[in-house]
């Protein structure tokens, strides 16, 4: 792990004064982004796709009958996940066993890789850029405003929270905003569509859909009045703006493998069954990123960090990652995966007590503003 990473973790999630500061104060949408959104055009290929996840949950001998609202605790099914994370990881038996005993969701089919770099990359940055915009400003428990990803082919289908989805779409569309002096959104991203199914494509990359769970309209947004849309130029007329975030993404200093960060921020797009568990007690949780290269996720109640880890990991979420870099346990309530591309805190106590509900009340307003 880089020392600039190592800098910006504190081994307890309870007392990082990053947390104190993101994590407990609810903010008017839209939250915009605390640095310019990410790009897009160069593609890294080491990392190949996984399309049969070797940690997939077919080694259980009878799904069937063990995932009732059940964890593997006394399973002998515990006992070989265990072992598919100790060969997988870097974590001994003793840990990988601790981890496997606390899964406690269902299987399901697997989720597929995006076949191809350039769709990763694309994906990937819708992720980074969702989680900074959003930040602590959920509804129903929806992370990054995504309820279900649907992967269909060499595109992906998103399925969004209705109530979020035109904050989605606001916050991903490029737009140059005066009084920031940069770009806000996904630079290079352009949308087309008939007005409850939008595909937001890239040149040189891939595309994603977008619609409501609910099939209602989403309409694009109207540009502010600091702001200038870059949305609707054509896919080729980038900006002078956009070509120099995009340059900022692919060169970050603080990425070391980008095709790591492509592959992992990907897969988390495509499992917000699993990612958002974290959003679920409270219906909103806290996302943000230290740099081009992470994606922080922090919650205070419900599912545990190594719960959590479990889950992903059977569902193959560090697959082709190197060993030493697929996980690190720092504490029962921190973790990092892929060498701290996915970082997950969570706090040992309630950070909101009786004011989670008015907070949460507090956020369906400003969307319904």
């Amino acid at each position: 792990m880089s020392v600039a990473r190592l800098a910006s973790i504190s081994p307890d999630a309870d007392v990082s004064c990053v947390q104190r500061c993101c994590g407990s104060v609810p903010r008017s949408h839209p939250v915009p982004a605390s640095e310019p959104s990410s790009g897009l055009l160069r593609v890294s290929a080491v990392v190949k796709p996984v399309v049969r996840r070797t940690l997939h949950l077919s080694f259980l001998s009878s799904p069937g009958d063990m995932w009732k609202g059940r964890s593997m605790s006394n399973s002998g099914n515990a006992k070989r996940l265990a072992k598919k994370i100790r060969d997988n990881t870097s974590l001994t038996l003793a840990a990988s066993f601790r981890l496997a005993r606390q899964l406690n969701v269902r299987p399901e089919p697997p989720t597929v890789d995006a076949p191809d770099p350039r769709q990763r990359r694309l994906e990937a940055h819708l992720a980074h850029v969702l989680a900074a915009s959003f930040q602590d400003h959920q509804l129903n428990g929806s992370l990054l405003g995504v309820r279900k990803a649907v992967p269909n082919g060499q595109r992906l289908d998103l399925l969004l929270e209705p109530a979020m989805a035109e904050a989605v779409i606001y916050e991903l569309l490029p737009r140059f905003d005066r009084s920031y002096g940069g770009i806000r959104g996904v630079p290079g991203l352009r949308v087309t569509g008939d007005g409850r199914r939008w595909t937001l494509h890239a040149i040189g990359l891939g595309k994603v859909t977008a619609a409501r769970t609910d099939h209602g309209p989403i309409r694009l947004p109207i540009p502010r009045d600091d702001e200038v849309a870059l949305w609707g130029r054509l896919p080729d007329d980038l900006s002078r703006d956009e070509r120099h975030e995009i340059e900022w993404w692919v060169d970050a200093k603080s990425v070391d493998a980008p095709d790591i960060r492509d592959l992992l921020m990907s897969r988390l797009l495509r499992r917000p069954e699993l990612v958002n568990k974290a959003a679920e007690p409270h219906g909103f949780a806290n996302c943000y990123n230290h740099h081009a290269g992470d994606l922080v996720i922090e919650w205070c109640c419900g599912e545990t960090v190594e719960a959590l880890c479990a889950a992903l990991l059977a569902h193959g979420f560090i697959d082709g990652v190197p060993r030493a870099d697929a996980v690190e346990l720092v504490s029962r309530n921190s973790a990092l995966l892929g060498d701290a591309t996915i970082i997950l805190n969570r706090h040992t106590s309630c950070l909101y007590g009786d004011n989670a509900q008015s907070i949460a009340e507090h956020i369906k307003k400003s969307y319904e503003s």
